[in-house]
């Protein structure tokens, strides 16, 4: 008897840590996963941001020659070079100068070498930035942080209270009712999403107590990017030299780190007789996103060392950001965990719109503090899962619509994006919960279908013209945009649909009450 007391106890204790938890974080969990899921085609989202940056197939050798070149022009007493080669995912060339604390980067044409003017944009990093950081520096990296630890346990709690889902999971056992939904796309992603959040606090946790790395890695440690690489760096002599062609550096680099697997050098002091040259791997190819590196005096052209062999820990930590950043794999991989990020928002919001379609009726009979608390509970649904979607095609549309030269245009970009959120969460207080719904459906929709036409209207790079040229990365961002758009114009057409369909109830009702017969018919947005 006490034991089924102490199982329903703990049960009934599991059922609260699942409901308020969720209810608390689950917004800004939609938030982040939905963000984060963009995220993950961050080079491509970056790719269709610039679109006067549409570079053919060239070899590595001759990028890095151009590349050479204009930084040899333009910043030959620099204190560092930093040269991006054009990748499968990132078919960009890019050259850095940095001169004590100015830092200057252009885009450059590999076969020219031309500078190509671009408009200044923060590309598809900002989502990730936001997706990890809130763009809140420390503060956001802490919400983030404590909202992964509220996600473990809101896992954990329902695992505990909803076990008999998993049988009717496997038996198709599905009613179409939101908590259904919840729950069975909670099954179905459960193993992504304990991956994805697992890894995430593993991220996050060494990026808050630097302690820890610290004891791992040992006090070189400065940062997740430097993960205890060995240091060959040199301070500058001040004595001019010739650098060696970076070319003739590439092929020896491409024997130590594998052919066509360079992505990146950093020249630090070239120019003087302390310059040192460092190839980067590509992390494209390996869950291990650690960069291998091949490290050359730039004077002589002496091999000064690699680095292909890293400590367990550092193996260990870079294989759980790896697992997290979904860089492996290719597009296969890219595409999977897309898909499972959308079908877990999709748990999320299920969870949010349950809870107030089940509390519905009680927080209409309780006190007006309790009405109004509900009534920002549906607010506050509305704009964590439909005007988060709409924020961010907003972005993407900010970034074709604002002028090319305006000042500050990639700040311009991301004010759009927070202004047009803000307004979503006006607009979701100040109209009815089922119209919010239904309108704040409707903009998403339109805006995600009508991205591909803009990006027509205002570019030489529209739907078309990039199939023409097999520019798949622009014409996956257009076509997935409408594939959404399409998606939610759906759910906006069934919501309408229950919208009337409670009108008519409402009417029935009112026509049986003046005949003295009562029937109670709870009005049910969503349900």
């Amino acid at each position: 008897m006490n034991q089924s007391k102490e199982k329903r106890s703990f049960t009934r204790g599991m059922s609260e840590l699942h409901t308020w938890g969720g209810l608390v974080f689950g917004w800004l969990l939609f938030v982040i996963f939905f963000t984060g899921t963009l995220a993950v085609f961050e080079q491509e989202l970056t790719h269709w941001m610039q679109p006067n940056v549409r570079i053919s197939e060239v070899e590595p050798v001759q990028a890095l020659a151009s590349a050479e070149k204009k930084l040899r022009q333009l910043s030959p007493k620099a204190d560092t070079w930093m040269i991006a080669l054009p990748q499968q995912r990132h078919q960009d060339l890019e050259i850095t100068w940095i001169k004590g604390k100015k830092a200057v980067e252009k885009h450059l044409n590999p076969q020219s070498g031309a500078i190509i003017k671009t408009p200044e944009t923060e590309g598809g990093h900002f989502l990730a930035h936001f997706h990890f950081e809130l763009h809140s520096g420390k503060v956001g990296l802490w919400l983030v942080t404590l909202a992964s630890m509220v996600m473990l346990a809101a896992l954990v709690s329902g695992i505990a209270i909803r076990r008999q889902v998993f049988k009717d999971f496997f038996r198709l056992r599905w009613r179409k009712n939101w908590l259904n939904v919840h729950t069975m796309t909670g099954v179905f992603t459960l193993p992504f999403v304990l991956l994805i959040t697992y890894t995430g606090l593993t991220v996050t946790f060494l990026m808050l107590l630097p302690v820890v790395p610290q004891v791992l890695y040992g006090s070189s440690w400065k940062g997740p990017q430097s993960v205890a690489a060995k240091n060959f760096e040199r301070p500058r002599a001040n004595l001019p030299r010739e650098l060696v062609p970076l070319t003739s550096l590439l092929p020896l680099a491409e024997a130590e780190l594998g052919k066509g697997k360079i992505s990146f050098i950093r020249v630090s002091n070239p120019g003087d007789q302390q310059a040192v040259v460092t190839f980067f791997r590509t992390i494209d190819d390996t869950v291990v996103a650690i960069s291998n590196r091949a490290i050359f005096d730039g004077v002589t052209g002496e091999l000064l060392g690699s680095q292909t062999t890293w400590s367990k820990y550092v193996h260990i930590y870079r294989s759980l950001v790896g697992l997290h950043i979904a860089r492996f794999g290719g597009y296969p991989i890219a595409w999977l965990y897309f898909a499972a990020g959308l079908i877990s928002c999709i748990m999320i919001a299920a969870g949010l719109i349950f809870f107030t379609i089940k509390r519905r009726s009680r927080y209409a009979r309780n006190s007006q503090m309790a009405q109004w608390m509900y009534r920002a509970i549906e607010g506050l649904n509305i704009t964590a899962i439909i005007g988060i979607i709409i924020a961010c095609i907003a972005y993407l549309w900010a970034n074709r619509l604002l002028p090319f030269d305006i000042k500050e245009r990639a700040d311009a970009e991301i004010t759009a994006f927070f202004s047009v959120w803000l307004i979503t969460l006006f607009h979701a207080f100040l109209r009815p919960p089922l119209r919010a719904w239904i309108e704040q459906l409707r903009i998403a929709a339109g805006l995600c279908i009508g991205l591909p036409a803009l990006n027509a209207l205002t570019t030489n790079v529209g739907l078309l013209p990039a199939i023409a040229r097999n520019d798949w990365m622009t014409v996956s961002v257009d076509l997935t945009a409408a594939s959404l758009g399409i998606l939610l114009a759906l759910t906006a057409w069934r919501v309408s649909l229950k919208e009337r369909n409670n009108e008519k109830l409402l009417e029935q009702q009112s026509s049986l009450s003046s005949s003295s017969v009562n029937f109670p018919i709870e009005r049910t947005p969503l349900q």
